[in-house]
């Protein structure tokens, strides 16, 4: 058995390998995901995501590496595999519901534990409302639209109580309508049960809107975001500016919404200066550097304004501006420089 190093981790991935054929699918060196956090695994078709679903879940075994589930090892070892089992649910794309009635289908895994009827009606009543399709239990579950039977399903995974619920693209075969109220059921997951979320998507204004953490994987391995600068707050409105906000910053975007979002800025849009200047730039701060790293052609910096900010500047404006970390400085970029998801 391998022992879990982050105490507040549910899942631990080493040295993690799988092949098809003769060809490598997945290789994740480390990889952790932390209790009651919302992730995302963003990629193209062919990077890796259902596959780690697959190894997870262990409905197909890694060929090399180590799983450890809230602290016990589940592979190569098994001591942990019993509660993997009754912990941790995978709703598919398609997801294949029994024919019979809504009710039935939410609670199958309640009869299967034996759990007593009036439990199981008061449960299947309880996850039908997270979903936002209670009174619908005596309705055929093969009637129902292609939104209504992905939100039955995740009811039925969530009637468990699971400690994990993957989501595989919960979202690619419904309508705009029907997204927006996945969306939000997925925040309430999380927020009434503390349940964490591990989803994919090929949408990356999704991916970035909801998750904690957004993993990017390419010929199944995870590799750097290419956004930076991603931030998690909430905008609000005043007169006519929007402003998004964190617990530690706040700047002026252009945005379609207000409430909760996230945000980006490319590196490369943020103007660095040694002294405040006037300019059409409507977000200005002051920090400090406290990393330089030079990435051949330019220089990355890291400067805590609040937030930790990256900044991409050529190394000429590096060299003139005599830079070194601790040395004051301040960021300026433009409302529209701003991404919003």
């Amino acid at each position: 058995m391998t022992p879990s190093t982050l105490s507040n981790s549910i899942f631990e991935i080493h040295q993690l390998t799988q092949r098809f054929d003769e060809t490598l699918v997945l290789d994740i060196e480390h990889l952790t995901l932390q209790q009651g956090k919302i992730y995302c695994l963003y990629g193209p078709n062919g990077a890796g995501k259902t596959t780690l679903f697959e190894a997870l879940t262990l409905l197909r075994k890694p060929i090399t590496g180590t799983i450890v589930f809230n602290g016990r090892e589940i592979f190569p070892a098994e001591d942990g595999l019993a509660e993997l089992r009754a912990s941790v649910t995978l709703v598919h794309q398609d997801p294949l519901l029994f024919d019979t009635t809504v009710e039935k289908n939410v609670d199958y895994g309640l009869r299967i534990r034996k759990m007593d009827r009036e439990m199981r009606r008061k449960r299947v009543k309880e996850c039908l409302q997270l979903v936002g399709l209670d009174g619908f239990q005596k309705r055929k579950a093969r009637q129902l639209s292609g939104g209504e039977t992905q939100r039955v399903a995740i009811a039925r995974a969530l009637s468990i109580r699971p400690a994990v619920i993957f989501l595989d693209e919960f979202s690619a075969n419904v309508d705009q309508k029907h997204r927006a109220i996945l969306e939000n059921i997925i925040y309430n997951i999380r927020a009434q049960y503390g349940t964490t979320v591990v989803f994919t998507t090929h949408y990356q204004d999704q991916a970035y809107r909801i998750a904690d953490e957004v993993i990017h994987l390419f010929q199944g391995r995870p590799v750097k975001s290419p956004l930076n600068n991603i931030f998690h707050g909430t905008i609000t409105r005043k007169n006519d500016l929007y402003c998004f906000a964190t617990p530690l910053v706040q700047f002026e975007v252009i945005a379609p919404h207000e409430g909760h979002a996230t945000v980006a800025i490319a590196a490369q849009n943020i103007t660095l200066s040694k002294h405040p200047f006037e300019s059409s730039m409507r977000n200005n701060m002051q920090g400090h550097i406290t990393h330089i790293i030079d990435a051949g052609d330019h220089v990355d910096l890291k400067v805590q304004a609040g937030e930790s900010f990256e900044v991409k500047i050529t190394k000429d404006s590096y060299h003139e501006m005599e830079l070194h970390p601790g040395i004051p400085v301040y960021l300026h970029f433009k409302a529209t420089a701003v991404e919003v998801f």
